[in-house]
C-alpha cells in the first residue's frame, strides 16, 4: 500500500480492525498501538505467556507486508523476538487471530519462523478490506 492518510478510511479501518482483534483476545485498547506511516503497523501486548517462555512478555505485531507475527519481549524495552507468523492473508479475520493466539498459549506453536510470502496485489486488497472495516461492515476475505 502506498501511504495511508491520517484519519482517512484505511486509517479508521485499521483502528477498527485492531479494536475487533483486541476485543476477541480480551485485551484493553491501552495495550494496543498502531500507525499508518510510512507503513501500516500494529501491536498488541498480551497477558498470556508461552509454555516455553514463561518469563517473557508475549505480543502480536502486524504489518501490511507480513501480517500477524507472535513474538516475545526479552528484557525491558527490548525488541520483539519473532517466533512465528500467522500467514496469509495479510489481514485475516479477527477470529483467525484468536485461534492463532490460543494455539500458541496451549503450546501448539505453529512452525512459521520466516515471514510469509503474501499473494501479489495484496496491497490493493488490503486497502479495500480496511475501507470495509472503516465502513462498519465485516470485511470478507476472498
Amino acid at each position: 500500500m502506498v501511504g495511508i492518510e491520517a484519519d482517512g478510511p484505511q486509517d479508521r479501518g485499521l483502528r477498527q480492525y485492531l479494536r475487533l482483534v483486541a476485543r476477541r483476545l480480551g485485551v484493553d485498547l491501552e495495550s494496543c498501538w498502531y500507525e499508518c506511516a510510512p507503513d501500516a503497523t500494529a501491536y498488541i501486548a498480551l497477558d498470556q505467556r508461552l509454555p516455553l517462555h514463561p518469563d517473557d512478555d508475549l505480543a502480536l505485531i502486524w504489518d501490511e507486508h507480513t501480517g500477524w507475527c507472535a513474538g516475545i519481549e526479552v528484557g525491558r524495552g527490548a525488541d520483539l523476538a519473532a517466533l512465528t507468523y500467522l500467514g496469509p492473508p495479510v489481514l485475516p479475520p479477527p477470529e483467525d487471530v484468536t485461534v492463532f493466539v490460543s494455539d500458541l498459549v496451549a503450546g501448539r506453536l505453529p512452525d512459521h519462523p520466516e515471514p510469509p510470502a503474501m499473494p501479489a496485489g495484496d496491497g490493493d486488497d488490503l486497502a479495500d478490506l480496511l475501507v470495509r472495516y472503516a465502513d462498519g461492515g465485516r470485511a470478507k476475505v476472498p
